[in-house]
């Protein structure tokens, strides 16, 4: 049969949203487009993949069928695609870093720029929202990892992890202009009147939700909103501006310089979270490229470094 991948992929996205012009945006071509990809896939296979009805779309019993061997076809394509890239790094002698976005790691890739030099030949990844960074470390879509977690969310077997910081409980700050709290006299139940501002899944997978549980389990209720951020500068500027509360795990005073906006600040559940935050080194386990160890022990080098400096 003679079809081609943008055509089982617009398939997929047909079947996912039933909307021509939205599949159209997201896979930026025109809609006839879409719709003569469509009309392609079914004159190849001689099956009619969908039926109109005043509610929209609606798959057809051989599209149900067809859909799911599509999606594992572009599954196994990526991940060709993937087991590829990392085998002309191999040959090349280059490794592919994916550097988080809290303030360390903005430290980490500026230094790594400039010593590009003195280093073996890498590149340099930022984390996506909803692409998790031991997934992509696991399936060769990295080669290194360095990020910041939560309780060591994002662990597995199949992963060896070196921490660069270990840290306790967790950070809470706020304009003092905008909220009233007695840092002396602080109860926790006090923020989930205001507006909190968390880490992001791709910054601090798992404490949003460990967050909201607590809230719920502990409190029986919800703070009016919590925001996300996926970079620690925005949510130390945020919280600044007055846009809520800031509640991070570990020392968020220490890693932000947080003490020297006049924000006010308090640690809390040190003793119920010994080993909140951690920011750490993951390569696979029994990885063996020289370059890849090379590069690993270079960022620790040059985190020990900035920790130095910053003491």
């Amino acid at each position: 049969m003679d079809f081609d991948l943008a055509s089982l992929e617009t398939f997929v996205r047909l079947a996912d949203c039933g909307s021509f012009s939205e599949v159209a945006r997201t896979q930026e071509i025109s809609q006839p487009a879409v719709t003569f990809r469509v009309a392609k896939l079914e004159s190849v296979i001689g099956l009619r993949l969908f039926q109109r009805h005043q509610d929209g779309l609606q798959l057809t019993r051989e599209g149900v069928t067809l859909l799911e061997q599509a999606r594992r076809i572009l599954q196994e394509h990526q991940a060709l695609g993937v087991r590829m890239a990392h085998f002309v790094r191999e040959a090349r002698g280059t490794v592919k870093i994916m550097v988080d976005r809290s303030e360390a790691g903005d430290r980490l890739v500026d230094s790594l720029e400039k010593g590009r030099q003195s280093s073996p030949a890498f590149e340099v990844v930022r984390p996506q929202p909803g692409k998790p960074w031991n997934e992509a470390l696991r399936d060769h879509a990295v080669d290194i990892v360095v990020t910041g977690s939560f309780l060591h969310l994002g662990d597995h077997s199949s992963l060896q992890r070196y921490d660069l910081e270990r840290q306790r409980g967790s950070t809470l700050a706020w304009n003092r202009d905008y909220f009233d709290f007695d840092p002396g006299r602080f109860q926790f139940p006090e923020v989930l009147r205001a507006t909190i501002l968390v880490p992001g899944d791709s910054l601090v997978p798992g404490y949003r939700p460990f967050l909201e549980k607590w809230c719920l389990e502990s409190y029986g209720l919800l703070p009016p909103d919590l925001l996300s951020f996926e970079d620690e500068a925005s949510a130390r500027d945020a919280c600044i501006a007055g846009l809520g509360v800031m509640v991070f795990p570990g020392d968020a005073d220490q890693r932000m310089n947080l003490s020297k906006t006049g924000l006010g600040i308090v640690k809390m559940f040190e003793f119920l979270l010994p080993d909140a935050y951690n920011f750490s080194i993951s390569i696979r386990a029994g990885e063996r490229q020289p370059q890849v160890l090379q590069t690993a022990m270079k960022v620790r080098e040059l985190h020990a470094r900035h920790s130095c400096t910053a003491a």
